[in-house]
């Protein structure tokens, strides 16, 4: 019925009104009047989907869309350009599912002036960084993916005071992270449900309607800013006038219906202030944020947090139930266990869900309520009052479907419980290279830094002695629990879990930044093998100063990380993620060179100063009993080998076990 106009009747007791329109010249029918016009669809519309920037970069990006490789590409933007992001965020999610890819996979640096919705529904593993500005709904839908925006290098202008984006960024977020060095317009982070947000600035209506995420502003904010607001948190830098003035005129323009604002007190919030303030100078080049940092002690009485009321009540009314289940489960806890990896805990699980960012109810977690906690944790008998627990699978159902690690890790508060069942015995065999750990780790340090919630210092202390924590934590089998005192009597400390959950905390809070040597020797160092020994040598020579080249037969850097261990048990996205670090760092990686047979050992010992072999042992040992040669009889490694390589090329593998019965 749309546009059949011929279908209207006048209402005869309606036309003799006083002041009646006639609008029959307004409805008579197009093609009445001028014969031949079209009034319905006539011709398909041309979306030019195949034309759209995004589209033109599929080819260059495919590959790391599959999750098989790295992308870093620069492009030029205009303001036709719209909705950029979205189409390779398809392939993405297409591929991947929410999970998406890991962090920093493709790497967008754009320049010029972008189109509406930059960055719409951008899932996890792309990050797109704009030089220049963007019009609205910057952000639209962000999932997990990064936007950084900032004005031209050569700008001569003060970005803190000039608007870059334009209305309604962030509506409708879930997830991810967004740095603007530069003023937002209107309705800045409307609905925005989980996303963090770090600009200078903001219009009317900021943080509208929010439900969730944070949102940090380093300078002004218009009219009604927090109406409707129900979760989340808003960090606002009040600066002008006096520090009471300044956040009285704060609250003049904060629609305090249904938030509180009060200061930034607890430690720990502190501290991830702070960070965040120091990423967004690091990623945009800001000098607001670099002059925050500088005089933040003077600085931070000028914060005003904004909180939901009803949101704070609910979040305590959880944790005091939590707590308090929490410790029923501790009273009647027995002294074991009847499997190595239960799936009882004495703490209770808040946060179920993983984020890039802090878990809301740890950051409402002051310092006397982690000092409580710690305190009613009983650490002097923890490994006979807490049961172990180590990372859960993931549902059968689920895992079963697809290709990603099937572990999920445990809540910071969970391990607080597991890290308390650590006696720190007076001679520590976990850590001795007889024993338990062959790298040497002090376990013990990092189980009562975690303990502490001290994460910083726990990743600290494990980088101390580990060069890959992030492979142990996931594929050791551990010996380290093995030689557990605990273990004498009871189930061992699940060390193993503590581990990695260290330093995935680590690389989400971006800790595990690049850090070349500040001097080269001049010495050249060619190490053949790129497996975990290859890879740990090549760390550690190119850390001391001397250039680094890994050379390696197959076409992808890893070795048994790679080709040995399947995805399950190790993402190649985190062994990816680790070697473009080392790239970054100065190793240089050279695949498809097989030493001795493609390259001659003696060019290689003439071009560098010293050759390191790090190579493994790829010939299998074989089985000689009866039936060793019928059909369907293979090596484990030339199974696992040609199963990873198809799965990385999205193609079928030649030795499926689909269908058939496997001993």
């Amino acid at each position: 019925m749309v546009g059949h106009a011929e279908r209207l009747r006048v209402r005869t007791d309606y036309a003799s009104a006083k002041g009646a329109l006639d609008l029959s010249s307004l409805l008579q029918p197009a093609h009445e009047m001028r014969r031949g016009v079209a009034t319905h669809s006539v011709e398909q519309q041309q979306h030019d989907v195949a034309g759209r920037l995004d589209a033109r970069l599929l080819p260059q990006l495919q590959e790391a869309l599959q999750g098989g490789t790295t992308a870093d590409i620069e492009v030029a933007i205009g303001n036709t350009d719209r909705a950029f992001g979205t189409v390779l965020s398809y392939h993405v999610s297409r591929k991947h599912g929410l999970s998406g890819l890991a962090a920093g996979t493709v790497r967008l640096r754009l320049r010029g002036s972008a189109g509406q919705s930059l960055g719409a529904f951008l899932a996890p593993g792309l990050a797109i960084e704009l030089e220049g500005d963007a019009n609205d709904y910057v952000g639209k839908g962000l999932s997990g993916g990064q936007l950084v925006l900032f004005p031209p290098r050569d700008a001569q202008f003060d970005a803190s005071s000039n608007v870059i984006v334009g209305n309604v960024c962030l509506f409708g977020a879930t997830s991810g992270e967004m740095f603007v060095r530069g003023v937002a317009a209107e309705r800045f982070a409307v609905r925005n449900s989980g996303a963090l947000a770090v600009v200078e600035g903001v219009g009317d209506h900021g943080c509208e309607y929010m439900t969730g995420g944070r949102v940090v502003v380093l300078g002004a904010v218009g009219r009604n800013f927090a109406a409707g607001m129900s979760g989340g948190i808003a960090y606002v830098l009040a600066e002008d006038g006096e520090v009471g003035a300044a956040r009285h005129g704060f609250a003049a323009k904060c629609n305090v219906e249904s938030v509180e604002l009060t200061v930034v007190a607890d430690a720990g919030e502190v501290q991830w202030l702070r960070e965040t303030i120091e990423r967004h100078a690091e990623l945009t080049g800001s000098l607001k944020a670099r002059e925050v940092v500088a005089r933040f002690d003077e600085l931070l009485p000028r914060f005003v947090k904004v909180l939901p009321t009803d949101y704070k009540r609910v979040l305590k009314e959880e944790a005091a139930k939590a707590k308090a289940e929490a410790e029923a489960k501790a009273k009647d806890e027995t002294k074991g266990d009847s499997g190595s990896d239960s799936e009882r805990t004495v703490c209770a699980d808040t946060h179920p869900k993983t984020s890039s960012i802090i878990d809301i109810e740890d950051a409402l977690v002051d310092d006397a309520q982690l000092a409580d906690r710690a305190r009613k944790l009983d650490k002097l008998r923890g490994f006979v009052r807490y049961a172990r627990r180590g990372d859960r699978y993931r549902a059968a159902t689920k895992r079963a479907g697809d290709w990603s690690e099937i572990s999920t890790r445990q809540t910071r508060a969970s391990l607080q419980v597991q890290a308390a069942r650590c006696i720190d015995c007076g001679v520590p065999f976990c850590q001795s290279d007889a024993d338990g750990c062959p790298i040497g780790n002090v376990i013990p340090k990092w189980n009562e830094l975690v303990f502490r919630d001290q994460w910083r210092e726990a990743f600290d202390r494990l980088m101390a002695t580990n060069n890959f924590p992030e492979f142990t934590g996931r594929v050791c089998p551990a010996p380290c629990e093995g030689a557990c005192v605990a273990g004498i009597s009871a189930q061992p400390v699940a060390i193993k879990s503590i581990e990695a959950a260290i330093i995935d905390h680590a690389w989400a809070m971006g800790w595990m930044a690049p850090v070349p040597p500040q001097r080269r020797t001049g010495h050249a160092v060619a190490v053949i093998g790129s497996g975990p020994a290859g890879l740990a040598a090549a760390d550690q020579l190119n850390s001391a100063g001397h250039s680094v080249t890994v050379y390696e037969r197959e076409d992808r850097i890893g070795g048994l990380l790679t080709y040995g261990i399947p995805n399950m048990k190790l993402d190649k996205r985190v062994v990816q993620r680790r070697v473009d670090k080392m790239e970054a760092e100065g190793v240089c990686f050279v695949t498809g060179v097989n030493v001795g047979v493609t390259l001659a050992a003696a060019d290689l010992r003439n071009s560098h100063d010293a050759v390191l072999l790090a190579t493994g042992a790829t010939w299998p040992r074989d089985l000689r009993i009866d039936g060793r040669d019928l059909d369907g009889v293979h090596f484990a490694m030339d199974f696992l080998s040609v199963s990873t390589k198809a799965l990385l090329r999205s193609t079928a593998t030649p030795l499926s076990a689909a269908g058939k019965r496997v001993v």
